[in-house]
């Protein structure tokens, strides 16, 4: 997989547009709240991805033997935590391009780790709730997805899942509270028909992989065949 030259332009272009109305807004770093720019070279660097599994999800109750890898890049602490934070919940809409190789990273890595010959993938998004999109006005996977997959060939996005679930988010829930929660979350988007190509999932961040789980088997369920999952960062 390659960058596409024409993302890379787009990209610098961006980050002189940014840097542009970091010195006029007055902005502060999203990292370190160092003022003048939305990320300093300090906290960029923290976003180095370093692609690793973070575990295994076990769906042998669906296959026998089947477990389904889950990667990230980067640990999700301290430095990284705050940006993605802002990145979500203060709408920053221009660090999704920022953490995007991190995201981009970990999807290789599963490549890599499930030994997939050159072919056509399909990534999709792992649907946020109806509540946290409107709340926040965009859909913050959707969007790093879109960065992601334009920095590698031979992929494109293509969203599968819905979120079912009604009540609030999983942040403050205990590990076999968000198994409960997870359970029955996601549903078949409209119109829904297997992929013929391997598919990838991603999301931001990947803490017990409960709800990861959920998403593979609705989806393993439904005849796709899921490589692995993809994340940003993982919990440490």
């Amino acid at each position: 997989m390659h960058r596409n030259p024409s993302y890379v332009d787009d990209e610098r272009v961006h980050s002189l547009v940014s840097s542009i109305a970091d010195l006029v807004l007055g902005r502060a770093c999203a990292g370190c709240q160092t003022p003048g720019m939305v990320l300093c070279p300090e906290c960029r660097a923290d976003l180095t991805p370093r692609p690793r599994l973070r575990r295994d999800l076990d769906l042998s109750d669906l296959v026998d033997g089947l477990r389904v890898p889950v990667a990230c890049s980067l640990d999700y602490r301290g430095t990284v935590r705050h940006i993605l934070y802002r990145y979500k919940d203060h709408g920053i809409h221009e660090l999704g391009s920022v953490v995007s190789p991190a995201l981009a990273a970990s999807i290789q890595h599963i490549v890599h780790v499930t030994q997939t010959k050159p072919c056509e993938l399909v990534i999709s998004p792992l649907p946020t709730r109806r509540t946290n999109r409107r709340r926040r006005g965009f859909d913050h996977v959707r969007l790093v997805g879109q960065h992601a997959c334009g920095s590698l060939a031979h992929v494109h996005l293509r969203p599968l899942l819905r979120d079912v679930r009604t009540e609030s988010g999983t942040k403050h829930l205990t590990a076999l509270e968000r198994s409960t929660s997870a359970q029955s979350a996601f549903a078949l988007v409209g119109g829904f028909s297997p992929p013929t190509d391997p598919v990838i999932l991603i999301d931001d961040i990947v803490t017990t992989g409960s709800t990861a789980r959920e998403a593979v088997a609705t989806l393993i369920t439904a005849g796709a065949h899921v490589l692995g999952v993809a994340t940003i960062a993982g919990t440490p």
